[in-house]
């Protein structure tokens, strides 16, 4: 059982002993469920089982908990306790707690190499003697020193500190004091631990000092989400986007299938045909870019008139059917996959490939620190941005996390903000496409009313959860050089997630539409909607068939409203599209995001949120929309 203060590399340790892949990142909290796999151990198969970090004993947090627990479901595993050899004097405290279960254990020193570089020095035979078990040294980023956990797991016993720590007499993770441990764990140190004469501070760590820095911390958070605009907004949303969406699948790919679908359900009818003409460009601002591709080439387009005087026969009928439910106005090649793939998927790539890279150097960490007195106004602590952060990939992955946040009031509140105003990584990138269309004034609105938002509904919540807020104490992890192969393989698997559960939901979400359109009830609900849509919201009356959507998923919404706003046929002014944007971003969350709230804080929590939620995005986006025009006509 791999056990340890948060960001040691317990991960990272799980991985190399498993060969099986797991999220490892550069900050606190990215285990918060229990994993299990199965390792080869000096020739025997041996379970091994990664928790979540724990800075002691004391269930005040969830994850704590479920570590405590399965410590007490296991009575009989062995504990590899895994330490930051930075930090010995913390692992040392968690050390002497773990200590007194009587369990077998070794201690993991992990992160020799920075240790090195701090020019600190470790006596591990010593330390071994001290403690009464096995002492390894590892460095896990590089899988050195793997072999040698594996070794010593065979020799792992119960502490039998020498210094006279009594260890055995425990009945309760309580039973000695907090003062008791610390004087041992100093004499220990003192024994044990030495510094020498440090290396010069390395371009890393001046790095990290700045990104907290009151004044360059902010300017240094400017440079990044400049660099996230640029990367995801203009660069993944345009210019990948309009390669994927013109280049593949306006002049090859949907030609093909409808080519294949009219060969295999014929019935007497002829497409249009259209020669596509479209400029491929590397932004440099959103409105200047240099041009490095021309697309050029006769298409045939989805859309079709049967052939005079025909009449369809019953059977051509059902072709005909089908035929449209593959390559029609709203067809699964041509409208799910075309928005799933050309659209989506290169805005995603990017912005999981900055994610990745971002959370590897142990920026966000700072970050945290950067955005605490902020959060304490929506009674939060800076803690809390982690699961914020984690929201921009996937809230329901996020939701799960806030399990890391000591109070049932910050994480109710933290749920209810991730829920209401924090995109995932697919409706951020299109809303960062879209910002693109807008004024630099226009996009400061939307940003500002979304924090607006966040600050006023958190402040709220806080008030009506009630309770206290937890003090902010949060490990800052080294700035790191983002490893290649850990960026890759993070960004494929997040990609292979999208791929697995979007795209699923996006083919769903246009059989929906398909079918209420062949029933002649997509005209009906944008009736039924043209009070709330065309009259509070002031958008044109197909807006109706993106909130439709959006049910299912936000970002599906959002590649509706993109389209409308910047595709072939944009319908939408700039005031409309901020107001579209402002509604779907305090849209409903999606239907996983809802049963993961529902699983974490129970249905009643779920739906109360729910039903809060929904109304509160139409009256503000209403509200954007009416303040707006009256300004427009000021």
């Amino acid at each position: 059982i791999l056990v340890g203060n948060p960001n040691v590399g317990k991960s990272l340790l799980f991985k190399n002993l498993t060969n099986r892949f797991v999220i490892v990142s550069n900050y606190p909290g990215t285990t918060v469920e229990v994993v299990r796999a199965q390792a080869g151990f000096n020739g025997r198969s041996v379970q091994v089982i990664d928790t979540p970090g724990i800075n002691d004993v004391a269930p005040r947090s969830d994850d704590v908990k479920v570590t405590l627990q399965l410590l007490k479901d296991h009575p009989t595993g062995t504990i590899v306790q895994v330490a930051d050899a930075k930090n010995l004097r913390r692992a040392l405290f968690l050390t002497l707690q773990l200590a007194e279960l009587g369990r077998p254990m070794i201690l993991v020193l992990n992160m020799l190499d920075e240790l090195d570089e701090r020019g600190g020095r470790i006596d591990f035979e010593r330390l071994s003697e001290i403690l009464g078990i096995p002492v390894v040294g590892t460095v896990a980023i590089r899988n050195q020193g793997t072999e040698d956990v594996i070794t010593e797991v065979a020799n792992a016993r119960p502490p039998r500190l020498a210094d006279g720590y009594d260890a055995e007499g425990s009945k309760d993770y309580h039973y000695h004091s907090s003062r008791a441990r610390l004087d041992t764990v100093h004499r220990i140190m003192d024994d044990t631990y030495a510094i020498e004469k440090p290396r010069n501070a390395s371009l890393r760590v001046r790095l990290g000092f700045w990104a907290m820095h009151p004044f360059r911390g902010m300017a240094f958070l400017a440079v990044v989400l400049l660099v996230v605009f640029w990367f995801v907004g203009l660069f993944g949303a345009g210019t990948l986007v309009d390669l994927m969406e013109v280049g593949l699948f306006e002049q090859r790919v949907s030609p093909a299938a409808i080519t294949a679908v009219d060969a295999v359900l014929p019935f007497p009818h002829e497409h249009v045909s259209e020669n596509i003409t479209h400029g491929v460009g590397l932004p440099i601002t959103p409105v200047h870019e240099i041009t490095i591709l021309d697309l050029d080439k006769v298409a045939t387009l989805p859309d079709y008139a049967l052939s005079q005087g025909a009449a369809l026969t019953t059977a051509q009928k059902v072709m005909r059917f089908f035929h449209d439910l593959l390559v029609g106005q709203y067809g699964l090649i041509t409208m799910a996959l075309s928005y799933a793939l050309a659209i989506v998927l290169p805005i995603v790539t990017t912005f999981f490939l900055v994610f990745s890279i971002l959370e590897d150097s142990g920026y966000f960490p700072r970050m945290a620190v950067m955005v605490n007195r902020v959060f304490r106004l929506m009674g939060l602590n800076g803690k809390a941005v982690l699961p914020m952060i984690l929201g921009l990939g996937c809230a329901t992955m996020a939701t799960m996390t806030t399990r890391i946040l000591e109070t049932r009031k910050e994480r109710l509140v933290t749920i209810m903000l991730l829920a209401l105003a924090v995109p995932c990584s697919a409706q951020l990138g299109v809303l960062l496409a879209m910002m693109a269309a807008l004024s630099p004034t226009g996009a400061a609105v939307w940003v500002l009313l979304v924090v607006a938002v966040m600050l006023a509904v958190g402040s709220l919540s806080s008030r009506i959860f009630g309770g206290e807020t937890s003090e902010f104490i949060l490990e800052i992890p080294p700035m790191r050089r983002p490893q290649l192969a850990n960026v890759l393989l993070k960004t494929g698997s997040r990609l292979s997630w999208y791929l697995r559960e979007v795209i699923p939901i996006f083919v769903i979400g246009t059989a929906i539409l398909f079918v209420l359109d062949r029933v002649n009830a997509l005209g009906a609900i944008a009736r039924a909607a043209e009070p709330l849509v065309t009259g509070w919201l002031g958008l044109p009356s197909e807006m109706a068939n993106a909130f439709l959507v959006g049910f299912l998923r936000r970002d599906f919404g959002a590649v509706y409203i993109l389209d409308a706003a910047i595709g072939d046929n944009p319908v939408l002014s700039p005031h409309q599209i901020l107001v579209a944007m402002v509604t779907i971003t305090l849209f409903m969350p999606c239907i996983a995001n809802f049963l993961m709230i529902a699983r974490e804080q129970g249905m009643k929590v779920a739906g109360s949120m729910l039903a809060f939620i929904f109304p509160f995005a139409f009256f503000v986006g209403g509200a954007v929309n009416y303040i707006g025009r009256w300004l427009l006509n000021f």
